[in-house]
């Protein structure tokens, strides 16, 4: 099927939406949803109908390797700072939350590496009756990425700044023991130019790009616990230079089919495991279409009251403006284990394995990870958490291969 096809059923898909998302607003046809659950903080502070949580957290972290780069380690200490206030409504049928998060980085030898991130973000839903729902989701964020990461410059002597901003709105339909969702999600991203180390300038305007995703799933209870899911995802990725600097048109549209089951096991067992069939058609010929196999795992066992084991799988498309590459298919797999040695004192080792397979490059990186760390509860305002992170990248083509060993210490305040 060519591009224009499926861009054309994109659209349409796109219409249908919107024209549901219209009757939906239609009186004769608001019912009420489900309860849901609302996700409270261990402290907060009463404001009328709102609840207010504000936390901070100080870590002082040491890099034996912050490029990620083989030939060139260079270490340093990075002081973080990050921020955090969440208020939200406590509100009977309609939900209301908002967030302001920041991340604000400080190395001490390698000053043109500090970072000021943040985000601002807004949520609200409301039950419209008794089988109707409506949520909305809205976020605005600044971030960066490090030095050595797979699309960042060679050269680059600082981070690639970006903005980013993601939107969703979605509803959800609740027929007897048949429940359905519908949802359209927006992101753009619009990436900083970056300076070289040999004064020049780098463009990173081939990056920037608006992503669309129409989700819908339909969802069968089996019993107490027990949810059988089939889930659609159509997805039209824009990029804002067309063609880029190499001449290379980047535009696609993609699928995602998954098919699955939910487990709520008496607080037990907690799992959603779903397997399907994945696409992405790229406009520019030149590009390598990608298809395979699509998997979507978590699962969290309570193995006894003070050990919980945790997992977690993935295979995904993701973008790339490696030279030569459409895309990435990349497949993770992590698991950890937590234990609580004493009611404030808990210890966690994790490890993860990840190889993404760059498509019509060559290029096949593979990453592993371990970690361990000791969480020490002083009060149920601060905690002290103590942790080591290594991961290693091993790519069949030289000059992206690292090691990195990673010790930090965080300080953690709720009020």
């Amino acid at each position: 099927m060519s591009y224009r096809m499926k861009n054309a059923g994109f659209k349409t898909a796109s219409l249908c939406f919107s024209i549901l998302l219209a009757n939906c607003f239609n009186p004769m046809a608001f019912a009420k949803s489900e309860p849901t659950q609302k996700n409270r903080r261990d402290t907060t502070i009463q404001l009328g109908l709102f609840d207010l949580a504000p936390s901070l957290s100080v870590t002082e972290e040491f890099n034996d390797n912050i490029f990620l780069s083989d030939s060139y380690q260079k270490s340093d200490t990075i002081s973080r700072v990050l921020p955090a206030l969440t208020l939200q409504s406590n509100w009977q049928r309609v939900r209301l939350r908002l967030e302001a998060l920041g991340d604000a980085g400080f190395y001490t030898k390698s000053d043109e590496d500090d970072y000021l991130d943040g985000e601002l973000g807004v949520s609200a839903g409301s039950d419209i009756g008794p089988a109707f729902a409506v949520d909305g989701d809205f976020r605005i964020a600044k971030g960066h990425e490090d030095r050595g990461g797979e699309d960042i410059p060679t050269g680059a002597r600082e981070p690639v700044t970006y903005d980013e901003k993601n939107t969703e709105i979605a509803l959800r339909y609740f027929a007897g023991d048949v429940h359905y969702r519908a949802a359209m999600a927006f992101r753009q991203l619009d990436f900083d130019d970056t300076a070289l180390t040999n004064g020049d300038i780098a463009n990173n305007d081939d990056r920037d790009r608006l992503e669309l995703r129409l989700i819908m799933r339909a969802s069968y209870q089996l019993g107490l616990g027990r949810e059988a899911y089939g889930e659609t995802t159509l997805n039209q990725r824009e990029y804002e230079s067309t063609p880029d600097d190499q001449g290379i048109f980047r535009n696609s549209n993609g699928y995602r089919l998954l098919g699955g089951m939910t487990f709520d096991l008496t607080d037990l067992i907690k799992a959603d495991i779903g397997t399907g069939w994945m696409s992405q058609i790229y406009e520019d010929y030149r590009l390598q279409n990608n298809e395979g196999f699509s998997l979507r795992a978590a699962a969290t066992w309570n193995i006894t009251r003070m050990t919980v084991l945790d997992f977690r799988a993935k295979r995904e498309i993701g973008e790339t403006t490696v030279t030569g590459a459409s895309g990435i298919i990349g497949e993770s797999f992590d698991a950890g284990i937590e234990h609580e040695l004493r009611r404030w004192l808990h210890f966690r080792v994790n490890g993860g394995y990840q190889r993404d397979r760059f498509e019509g490059a060559g290029r096949i990186d593979r990453i592993t990870r371990f970690g361990a760390s000791l969480r020490y509860e002083l009060n149920r305002f601060t905690d002290i958490d103590g942790s080591w992170r290594y991961d290693q990248r091993r790519s069949n083509e030289t000059g992206h291969d690292y090691r990195r060993n990673r010790a930090l210490l965080t300080l953690r305040l709720k009020m």
